[in-house]
């Protein structure tokens, strides 16, 4: 038989970590066993899901690379539900009241959940109370439709977050009433914040998306989301093919993971330096046009920049495109307001009259020969004829190139500036008072 797993989403609001986890250990499965993944949009609850969250939950999964084979909306299946509905009113496993239908929960049974990450785990009917599979507005609730889809789909896999394990024993019941074969099942334990508790969006707990506004690669997020309770041995940056020939139900853990966001800038670092800096160069061009980092009346700047270049400069010392914008956006816009940086800390009678003069040897440079290795040399010897060194000039032409205080290495950070504005910018410090 065919292995086939659903995401099945409520678009009550954005896709967060701990879905986009759910989403992943379900396609890695699928994908292992060359099975089918299948989007299920459980939208029954018309009064909070919205077309919106639909849209960004679709976008969010493709952001990340987890393509479905299939795609329901269950609001689309209302017939299939009121089939199986009057199924089991002819075998009398529901009755109606107060114009609802409800399940009739068999007495003194015990159903054992056979869970793949869980173990077994027990409950008694007589613990459980009967439930509502159609409302009397006539729309279906989720335990039923969503045991319906699953039977009517031939799901094989149900895998979600431990939140559902209460659900699983009425949806079992169901799977036997309409006489369907019961899916195996695994629930991953919670996503916890490192003080213990639920993630929440004050431990960083927010959409998928806003990962990507924030600078994260998809390759980032989607490894460190694979790490949160599931591991093969000690290692720590996988890529999406060794996710898929590595992933299985055996090494995802029992116990909550915990949310560490340092590890994902961690991860994230670590894939920023494994992609060939052209690629991370035209990422960080379509990160800055897109998140409007660099004003409009300057995007034409864009195509004078070399970002292959900045990428292998600015992206050791950076941890998201985000970060790399920030840090590179100097050689891009004309203007830094000067009133916002350190550069007071650093102007003395000495450094503003080295600065000055340092401006002028480097205007003498060809514009050809603008690269770190001449730069140096004739700052070195400029410096050398005035008896200073290049810490009496460093950080103040650091601050006055990029408005921050730490930056690539100063001559590369000229060349990437270039003459133009390296020159300006070092003669309009030294005017400062």
């Amino acid at each position: 038989m065919t292995t086939r797993v659903r995401f099945a989403p409520s678009p009550t609001g954005y896709l967060h970590v701990g879905g986009a986890r759910t989403a992943l250990f379900n396609w890695l499965f699928a994908r292992n066993l060359s099975g089918k993944f299948v989007l299920r949009i459980e939208d029954t609850d018309q009064s909070r899901s919205t077309t919106e969250s639909i849209e960004e939950i679709k976008e969010s999964l493709s952001w990340l690379g987890l393509d479905w084979d299939e795609y329901y909306r269950q609001t689309d299946r209302a017939n299939l539900y009121e089939n199986s509905a009057k199924e089991l009113l002819a075998t009398e496993h529901i009755y109606e009241s107060d114009g609802a239908l409800w399940f009739k929960i068999p007495e003194n049974e015990q159903i054992i959940v056979h869970d793949k990450v869980l173990g077994d785990v027990q409950f008694q009917t007589n613990e459980l109370k009967d439930f509502v599979i159609r409302r009397s507005d006539g729309t279906f609730t989720y335990n039923f439709a969503c045991a319906v889809d699953d039977a009517n789909l031939n799901i094989t896999h149900v895998m979600r977050g431990d939140d559902h394990l209460n659900n699983t024993p009425k949806q079992i019941l169901v799977y036997s009433a309409l006489d369907h074969n019961i899916p195996e099942f695994a629930h991953f334990p919670m996503i916890l914040a490192k003080d213990g508790k639920r993630l929440s969006k004050r431990h960083g707990a927010t959409s998928v998306l806003s990962y990507r506004e924030r600078g994260f690669l998809p390759e980032g997020l989607i490894n460190f989301l694979a790490r949160l309770g599931w591991s093969h041995g000690d290692q720590e940056i996988f890529s999406r093919e060794e996710l898929i020939d590595y992933f299985s139900l055996e090494n995802v853990g029992g116990s909550s993971a915990v949310f560490d966001e340092e590890k994902l800038f961690w991860i994230n670092h670590q894939w920023l330096q494994k992609k060939e800096p052209e690629e991370i160069g035209n990422l960080l061009k379509d990160f800055l046009v897109k998140e409007k980092i660099v004003p409009g009346d300057e995007l034409d700047q864009l195509n004078k920049i070399d970002f292959t270049k900045m990428a292998t400069l600015i992206r050791e010392r950076n941890k998201t495109l985000l970060q790399m914008a920030e840090a590179g956006k100097f050689a891009i816009v004309d203007y830094i307001d000067y009133s916002k940086t350190p550069v007071q800390k650093h102007l003395s009678e000495k450094s503003r009259n080295l600065v000055k003069g340092l401006a002028g040897e480097l205007a003498k440079l060809d514009n050809n020969e603008f690269d770190a290795k001449k730069i140096e040399e004739a700052t070195r010897d400029f410096l050398k004829e005035n008896d200073a060194g290049l810490g009496d000039v460093a950080q103040l032409c650091r601050v006055a190139l990029t408005g921050r205080r730490v930056s690539p290495g100063l001559f590369q950070t000229m060349e990437l500036a270039g003459k133009r504005k390296t020159v300006d910018r070092l003669n309009e410090v030294t005017k400062l008072h």
